[in-house]
Parts: C-alpha cells; sequence; structure tokens
C-alpha cells in the first residue's frame, strides 16, 4: 500500500500544525492526528480510508478517550477528507490527503464490510464524560489517563459472554469454528493444538480484554456479539490471534521440556533407565539407536552399558 505522496515538506507539515493549533486542537492530540495524517495502514481498507468500523480501535490503539473523540479531533482539525454519514459520528469514512484524492460520492466503494450500529455496542447509559467534546472553541482534551478497571463484575460478565457464545451452536459456528480453522490453517496445527489456541485467545486475551472495557457492561449480547465480530475483523484483533498463536507455541514448548524433565528424573525401577510418566513405558538411551523401549516384564537394567537382547529377551553386557 502506497501513500499517494509520499514526501511532506517542513513548510507543509509547519502549515499543517499551525493550522490544527488554530482550529484549537490541544498538544497532547496534535501527535494523534498527525500518525492518522502520515498514514496508519493498519487501520485503512484497500481503498487507503478510516472506515467507521475501526475507528473503535483506532481509538484504542492512539488512546482516545473514545471513538467519539477521535471523530471529533477529525473533523475539528480540517485536514482530513470526510465522507458524510447519519451516525453517532457524522461520518462514514475519513481519509488522509497524503493517501487519497479527494473522493467525490460516485467514487465510493459500493459496500464496506459489514458492521453493527454503534447504538448496540455503546448502550443508553453512558456516562457523560463519554459523549464526543462540544462543538465550539472549547480544545480537544486528551483523556488518556483515565484507565479502565477489571472487576470482579467485569471479569466474571465477560466469562459469561464467551460461556454463552460456546453454548449457542450457532453462535459458535459463527465465531468461535472459523479461529479453529484459522489457527489450524496458518499455524500448521492439529485441529487439537488449534482448539488449544482459541482456549488460550478466549481466557488470555479476549476476556481481560472485554473485562477491561467499561462500556461492556453497560452493552446487551447482541452489542457485544457485534463488538467481537468488528473487534476480530480489526487490526488489533489479528494482533491479539497472532499474540495467542506464540503463546500457545510457548507454552507448548514449556510442557514438553516439563514432560522430558520428568521422564528424565523418573526411574523406579533401576537408576540405569527411566519411565515414561504418562505412558509407563520403559526405556534407555543407547549411542547408536536413541531410546530404546524396554518390555515391561523386563528386569531392570542392572548397568549403565547393559543393552536389551530382543532375541534372547534379557540383558546382556556389551563387552561379554
Amino acid at each position: 500500500m502506497k501513500p499517494l505522496k509520499p514526501t511532506l515538506s517542513i513548510a507543509e507539515l509547519q502549515k499543517t500544525l499551525g493550522l490544527w493549533k488554530s482550529r484549537k486542537i490541544t498538544d497532547s492530540v496534535i501527535p494523534k492526528l498527525l500518525r492518522l495524517y502520515l498514514g496508519m495502514t493498519a487501520y485503512m481498507n484497500q481503498e487507503k480510508v478510516y472506515p467507521v468500523e475501526n475507528f473503535y480501535e483506532i481509538s484504542i490503539a492512539l488512546a482516545f478517550k473514545n471513538a467519539r473523540f477521535l471523530a471529533e479531533a477529525v473533523k475539528r482539525c480540517g485536514s482530513f477528507g470526510i465522507t458524510p454519514e447519519k451516525n453517532i459520528y457524522g461520518m462514514k469514512l475519513f481519509y488522509s490527503p497524503l493517501w487519497v484524492e479527494k473522493i467525490s460520492p460516485e467514487e465510493l466503494p459500493e459496500k464496506f464490510p459489514e458492521t453493527c450500529p454503534m447504538d448496540n455496542i455503546y448502550t443508553k447509559g453512558d456516562s457523560s464524560d463519554e459523549e464526543a467534546s462540544p462543538e465550539g472553541d472549547t480544545p480537544l482534551e486528551d483523556n488518556s489517563s483515565k484507565k479502565n478497571i477489571v472487576t470482579p463484575e467485569s471479569l466474571a460478565a465477560a466469562k459469561e459472554f464467551f460461556h454463552l457464545i460456546n453454548k449457542d451452536s450457532t453462535q459458535k459456528t459463527q465465531i468461535l469454528t472459523p479461529l479453529i480453522n484459522w489457527f489450524q490453517l496458518h499455524e500448521g496445527l492439529t485441529r487439537k493444538h488449534a482448539c488449544e489456541n482459541l482456549i488460550y485467545l478466549v481466557n488470555e486475551l479476549l476476556i481481560p480484554y472485554f473485562a477491561s472495557q467499561a462500556r461492556f457492561m453497560k452493552s446487551n449480547h447482541t452489542g457485544r456479539l457485534c463488538w467481537l465480530n468488528n473487534l476480530l475483523k480489526s487490526a488489533h484483533g489479528q494482533h491479539l490471534m497472532n499474540d495467542a498463536a506464540r503463546g500457545s507455541r510457548e507454552k507448548r514448548a514449556e510442557t514438553a521440556q516439563e514432560n522430558r524433565i520428568n521422564q528424565r528424573n523418573n526411574h523406579p525401577l533401576s537408576e540405569f533407565e527411566w519411565t515414561d510418566p504418562e505412558t509407563g513405558m520403559r526405556f534407555y538411551d543407547d549411542d547408536l539407536e536413541g531410546a530404546v523401549n524396554i518390555p515391561e516384564e523386563a528386569q531392570p537394567r542392572p548397568t549403565a552399558e547393559a543393552v536389551w537382547n530382543v532375541l534372547s529377551q534379557e540383558w546382556v553386557s556389551p563387552n561379554s
């Protein structure tokens, strides 16, 4: 994905920053708008615009208070192209002139990726500090210092949300099964290990993520499903899936290492042989053949040099 205008002169940049200052954009918000202006391709679609379904994830990535504050900052700065829409943001998309020429209505994509109305996610009862900043000359303030906090109630609600998805065969097929398929295909895993990746994604990443969002407790199940679907389609969702794949790989490697250690520490019949604690199989190491299995009825291995003779069914010394 290449920008329309790959370079920006110092004079142009100074002019842009001066415009933002004159429009009462605060110092804390300016760097965030500048990143969008220069281009954050992870949050653009194929037309190199920022679509409304990515606003929430952009606000998270840039630490805006919420997506409405992001939209208000974009509108107020006056440097982005905007396609209006009758929604809570007042826009369907916005774009940087460094990446896209001015879009006229007839040049708009026929269809953007489907998304649920934001009213289903941000339900009635949102506190007043989550509303868009007021019109006028009031500077836009960065409120990212307010952190969402995980509570026992929100954690239980997030767990119950995914429990309900897993119980509903339709929702499970629409949401969870494609994730298993993705892990199996992209990670080259068995079905069992792909399911382990999904469990890691849900328990270690998605549940804490939703439990930490103050809006989660104010939304209904339908709104939460929309939120989850949009998240999984976003760049942040892809990061979570990659993190889950990596975390599961590390967990399996740790488990395998622990199993190897347990095997080498487990020799109940003889100090010269080992027993796999999971399978109960006895074995010893051979320089030429590697790990050699020992029959269950065999006598304990008498020395570190003894080898098992499959013909005579007894231990023999290589020197004899």
